[in-house]
């Protein structure tokens, strides 16, 4: 009767792969994951079948063996691709040409363990036992991790379902693999035969109760992502050489052209990755550079803003001190601005602003010149390696640009707008004070008439336009 269980195996494998076929399509599961389950259990079945073939025997094909250990390797590439990897076209040829590359390397190692007739020999059967354990459970320990650090309900679930398979499975495979060697009982080896079967049939189960989308809850187990990050290269490279472990001098140039092909791919493989990796941080980096540049506007008249213009100070103030130049500051006021608004509307009252804006700009001249809007209807600007004489000149330039662009405001100065500078000059002064001081000389400066500007050392304006 022990072929009745194996062709019960054969059977439960291939409605579960089946199964698994069908449920990648599904929105509920996680597409690869679950495709390269059900391609993994067609290498399982596919083994089985070569066992019941050859069941007249006391001893199975090596090439059975083979089929055993290679449903894990779509599983194993499902455990390391992480969706921080790319899933190009070429990244696909890579990886199933390396997997391809695993499977012979497979068939290689283990060839030397065969008789005349390609049975696996009777005093490895132990060892090969032991290397199916340790391949259950390598695959356990990675979709475990990857179980933990799932970011959607799609990933958690699809590897949910499969670490409680592959979980169930290492300890039935096991029960399986290695019940003969404590027992002789017939009762105890039909039961390791029975187990295999009512594991897959537990996968199905599994699949089918988990079509259904559910809630899920973010994780936070950051050590569990960076983990599923960090362990994929090193599982591969370690594949690589446990399969090249049983390549010996008898394989001659094909085993050592293999091994060297599978690692070849590998690095390929690594090539690839840190190349996406090295285009997404450049990508990212442009990016927040353009968020930080956005931040650092005013998005009203698209010149920098107040944040922008406390750095700039800093940073001037800095050079000034440094350089034992002076620096001036201009505050700039729209003259009555809120009149404006209440008569016009806000409007109107923006669009103002940004044409004001964009004639004070204009005035500047040199590249360390610096603008920005300081709040509501005001403007800053400074102007580096510049002493108050110069800053006069650079303030009537802006009375003058302002005035001649003849804004209409019928409550304003010759019924046009206008604006009011307040200049001051220091090379010792912080930042703080010196806006202080030109913000006194504005005052001065409105005071005296508006359209028109004052230094700080001023009690009224040093000009007004026209």
């Amino acid at each position: 009767m022990p072929e009745l269980a194996y062709y019960l195996m054969l059977l439960a494998a291939l409605v579960a792969g089946a199964t698994a076929l069908g449920c990648s399509r599904a929105p509920t599961f996680d597409r690869r994951t679950i495709f390269c389950l059900a391609f993994g259990l067609g290498l399982w079945a596919v083994g089985m079948g070569n066992a019941i073939a050859n069941s007249d025997a006391e001893q199975n094909l090596i090439s059975t063996y083979v089929y055993f250990v290679s449903y894990g390797l779509p599983l194993l590439y499902a455990a390391v691709a992480t969706r921080d990897e790319p899933t190009t076209t070429s990244r696909r040829l890579v990886d199933g040409g390396l997997l391809l590359l695993l499977v012979t390397l497979c068939y290689l190692g283990v060839r030397d363990l065969q008789d005349d007739h390609g049975f696996l020999r009777g005093e490895y059967e132990p060892w090969v036992a032991l290397a199916f354990d340790a391949e259950n459970v390598l695959l356990l320990l990675a979709f475990l991790v990857r179980s933990l650090a799932a970011m959607d309900e799609r990933e958690y679930r699809s590897f949910r379902v499969v670490t409680i398979f592959l979980g169930i499975y290492a300890l039935t495979a096991a029960v399986h693999n290695h019940i003969d060697q404590f027992t002789e009982l017939a009762v105890f080896g039909a039961i390791g035969d029975t187990l295999p079967t009512l594991t897959f049939t537990l996968l199905i189960c599994l699949l089918h109760s988990n079509r259904r989308p559910g809630a899920f809850e973010l994780n936070h187990h950051i050590w569990a992502r960076r983990l599923a990050a960090s362990f994929a290269p090193g599982v591969l490279l370690a594949a690589i050489f446990a399969f090249s472990v049983g390549i010996r001098g008898s394989q001659g140039v094909l085993g050592q052209i293999m091994l060297a092909l599978a690692m070849l791919t590998y690095v390929i493989r690594v090539v690839q990755t840190q190349f996406w990796f090295a285009a997404t941080r450049d990508r990212l980096a442009e990016a927040l550079a353009a968020v930080e540049r956005v931040s650092l506007l005013d998005e009203l008249t698209g010149i920098p803003n107040r944040r922008a213009f406390e750095s700039a100070l800093g940073e001037r103030l800095r050079e000034s001190m440094r350089d034992h130049r002076p620096i001036s500051a201009l505050m700039i006021d729209v003259d009555r601005f809120k009149i404006f608004n209440d008569s016009r509307g806000h409007l109107d009252g923006d669009v103002a602003l940004k044409a004001v804006a964009r004639l004070l700009a204009g005035t500047l001249r040199r590249p360390a010149d610096f603008i920005a809007r300081y709040g509501g209807e005001e403007f800053v600007v400074l102007l580096p390696n510049t002493a108050e004489e110069g800053a006069q000149v650079v303030a009537r330039r802006m009375n003058r640009s302002v005035y001649e662009a003849a804004l209409a405001f019928d409550l304003g100065i010759d019924q046009r707008v206008t604006v009011s500078i307040g200049i001051a000059t220091t090379d010792e002064l912080g930042g703080a004070e010196l806006i202080k001081r030109a913000d006194v000389a504005l005052y001065c400066a409105k005071a005296g008439g508006r359209n028109g500007h004052a230094a700080a050392a001023d009690e009224w304006p040093i000009a007004s336009f026209p």
